[in-house]
């Protein structure tokens, strides 16, 4: 495929009546939304946008953020979204890093943005309210009011790079990674048959569309498959669960806490959920107790997990999740099997493979492996060998080729010569009752080098002990691996996938 706007083309000339995206209780059909892309695309070509310019999106999850990626895309542009709980300083440095020369967004974030950036960072912004330009801002609906509809896309050729999305924040300096058209045919466009989707599926999207999940299995599957998206502007239990009645939602993708708010919530009834018939999930495992339950409420449903990473487009990995005879997960923890096109290995520290069941780091390869980080070989040359990715996760293969993620390579904590993986004591805590979430991290010590320590949040109603959590632990545990406190919260930070973020509960221990 060359330009990423020939799927809403092609639906739009084919099925163009049919519902597109609903939003706050309004429709946009695929010929309407088309419609808006011509329009747009005119108007921000009459700003000056061109191929191959670089253009943030730093827009919140409405039908405004698909518009402007898909007029981007349409002009040949290079796409990225941007995350909107940045604080300036971090939009700053998705400019320098992604090299961007324009940066979309509402008025009141460029206000914001103007007074961190300065000539070392020039960028110019331009907004979706009605003002007219300004020294500092160029409005768009103006812009569009004068000029004609872009009616042809540009040629795009499939080693073209056409988004530069961030990594991940929760490992560190965000780094822009190069995503080709080839990248995304091979990867996001595959991604509906690898999850069963079609023309007649209904998408509840509650994901962030500026995320990896939410473009891929958000937008992009309603672009492809020409079926209906439901898009929240940010996830709330009450509004996920109205919404799958009211427009008999079919597909949700979303994060395991995210679920599980759902089927705690009191509205999240069988008749509520009658029309589910998949779930993705993926981020965490899906523990037994939470399948149990929404088999229990949806028991149509199938519930998929995988796993995946932006320097490989996303998805790598896909399994369903099943309950077997005793009533837990069937080869829990498994991420699934590598997906057709691609290839999945582990290896020593040596750069050996090794055998079934045997732990080492995970390394895949494909079609969908990004081209590189922008402006940084060196970082690249880190990750990327002779077409291999370098993943960073610990895991290993089953003898039916299932994989398994042990840990985050630089999350495995080493106590006194002994390597720990959080992943193993967090299942523990799991087990505790009333635990909902729980998170293990790193802490110096003087004498091991470094000791577990383990925070928690609780179910509503449920009362911290402690003491009898640690005994928990003592007895299920090797004593190396125990933490030597729990700390109770809250809630456990996230970002804004609902992924726990392990680096803030760091930072926590350092100012504590």
């Amino acid at each position: 495929m060359g330009n990423r706007a020939e799927h809403l083309f092609r639906q739009a000339a084919a099925n163009p009546d049919a519902t597109a995206i609903v939003f706050e209780g309004h429709t946009i059909s695929f010929a309407d939304l088309a419609n808006r892309v011509r329009k747009t695309a005119g108007g921000l070509a009459e700003i000056g946008i061109a191929q191959g310019n670089h253009v943030g999106l730093w827009l919140p999850s409405t039908p405004d953020f698909i518009v402007m990626q898909q007029s981007l895309f349409l002009l040949g542009t290079v796409v990225t979204p941007i995350n909107i709980q940045y604080r300036p300083s971090e939009v700053r440095h998705a400019i320098e890093c992604c090299q961007l020369a324009w940066i979309i967004t509402t008025e009141e974030f460029a206000q914001t943005l103007t007074n961190t950036l300065s000539d070392r960072c020039p960028v110019r912004i331009i907004t979706m309210d009605t003002h007219q330009d300004t020294r500092s801002f160029a409005s768009l609906p103006v812009a569009a009011s004068k000029a004609h509809p872009r009616d042809w896309l540009v040629p795009v050729n499939d080693d073209d790079v056409v988004m530069l999305l961030l990594t991940s924040a929760t490992t560190g300096k965000a780094k822009g990674v190069m995503l080709t058209s080839g990248n995304l045919a091979a990867n996001y466009d595959q991604t509906p048959r690898w999850l069963g989707l079609d023309q007649d599926t209904v998408i509840l999207c509650a994901l962030p569309l500026y995320n990896t999940f939410g473009l891929n299995q958000g937008i992009n599957a309603m672009l492809v498959t020409g079926c209906t998206m439901v898009l929240l502007p940010r996830f709330d239990t009450e509004q996920c669960i109205q919404a799958i009645h009211d427009y008999q939602c079919s597909f949700v993708p979303a994060v395991p806490t995210m679920l599980q708010k759902m089927i705690d919530h009191p509205g999240a009834t069988k008749d509520a959920l009658s029309s589910l018939r998949g779930v993705m999930t993926g981020g965490a495992p899906v523990p037994s107790a939470l399948l149990r339950r929404l088999l229990d409420l949806a028991p149509d449903v199938e519930v998929l997990t995988g796993y995946g990473l932006t320097e490989a487009t996303a998805l790598v990995t896909l399994t369903r999740v099943r309950l077997g005879p005793g009533g837990q997960v069937e080869r829990d923890r498994t991420i699934g099997r590598v997906l057709d096109g691609m290839d999945l290995t582990v290896i020593d520290e040596g750069g050996k493979a090794v055998g079934p069941g045997i732990a080492g780091e995970i390394l895949v390869r494909g079609p969908n492996l990004m081209a590189g980080y922008l402006c940084a070989p060196e970082a690249t040359g880190e990750i990327l060998s002779q077409g291999w990715l370098r993943t960073g996760d610990i895991g290993y293969l089953d003898i039916d080729g299932y994989a398994y993620i042990v840990d985050r390579k630089k999350d495995v904590i080493i106590r006194g010569g002994q390597n720990i993986y959080p992943a193993d004591i967090e299942e523990v805590l799991y087990q505790f009752p009333g635990v909902s979430e729980a998170a293990v991290v790193s802490r110096p010590d003087p004498i091991l080098g470094e000791v577990p320590i383990a925070y928690l949040a609780l179910k509503a109603g449920s009362s911290p002990d402690v003491a009898s959590m640690l005994e928990h632990c003592r007895v299920r545990l090797a004593s190396y691996k125990c933490p030597v406190a729990i700390e109770v919260l809250p809630e456990l930070p996230k970002g804004p996938t609902g992924k726990i973020l392990r680096r803030a509960l760091r930072g926590a221990l350092v100012l504590n």
